[in-house]
């Protein structure tokens, strides 16, 4: 499975905006979770869920799988 992150909140809402205004988040917020700890994004994931067409399954492993990468990003610099 091909994980891109900022691909995968575009498909679940079409931008960082929209995405932000779905959950009631700011724009900072879901910015932060694309480019710093997606990991706080799961406290949502039941709305996710409900008005996404994703699984809990899919978020998690979205969600793990951008942590890695950030992760390795970050030891890089």
């Amino acid at each position: 499975m091909d994980h891109d992150f900022k691909k995968f909140v575009r498909r679940l809402y079409g931008s960082q905006k929209k995405m932000a205004q779905a959950l009631s988040v700011t724009e900072n917020t879901v910015s932060n979770w694309v480019l710093r700890n997606p990991y706080p994004m799961l406290k949502h994931a039941p709305q996710l869920v409900r008005d996404c067409n994703t699984t809990n399954v899919e978020i998690m492993s979205e969600v793990l799988a951008h942590a890695e990468t950030v992760k390795h990003t970050a030891s890089e610099d």
